[in-house]
């Protein structure tokens, strides 16, 4: 395995802080674990490989994971995920494992996410369907099965 340890964040940019902490909170029971920001002399330009930015971000707990987001104050993102299809280079779309993938759709929806499409299942008997946040990223919601590898939860 080498020196990974294992997988720890994936990080969303969005432009209202608030509001994905809202959404991703109510939809898959993250909670804030650390919140801060950085200004245009920070090291965090550095880090990240630019100069002069500055942003607010922070950090949620899931049960298997991290999920990190951003909101730059400076520079202003000009990039529209809901522009970007699952066919295009880069990170894609985060996936959430879910029990029955039609309630976790409508609460994408009433959170204000999207339907792309409706759920399907396939031979294996494994169902998803994607579908987008409020900002326009895209998120796979799926029940496993057939084989198909699922997350081990903490027991309860």
């Amino acid at each position: 395995m080498g020196n990974v340890v294992g997988f720890h964040h994936a990080a969303i940019v969005v432009p209202d802080l608030e509001e994905a902490v809202r959404f991703y909170s109510a939809l898959a029971g993250y909670e804030k674990v650390r919140e801060s920001r950085w200004d245009s002399e920070s090291v965090f330009n550095e880090i990240i490989g630019m100069s002069g930015s500055s942003a607010r971000f922070c950090m949620l707990e899931g049960a298997n994971g991290y999920l990190e987001l951003f909101e730059y104050e400076q520079p202003q993102s000009t990039a529209v995920p809901a522009s970007l299809n699952a066919n295009d280079y880069g990170i894609r779309h985060l996936c959430f494992q879910v029990e029955v993938v039609e309630e976790a759709l409508a609460q994408v929806i009433e959170l204000g996410g999207s339907k792309m499409n409706e759920p399907v299942t396939n031979e294996l008997g494994i169902t998803c369907v994607y579908c987008r946040d409020p900002f326009g990223n895209l998120l796979e919601l799926i029940r496993p099965a057939g084989g198909f590898p699922s997350i081990n939860l903490p027991s309860e």
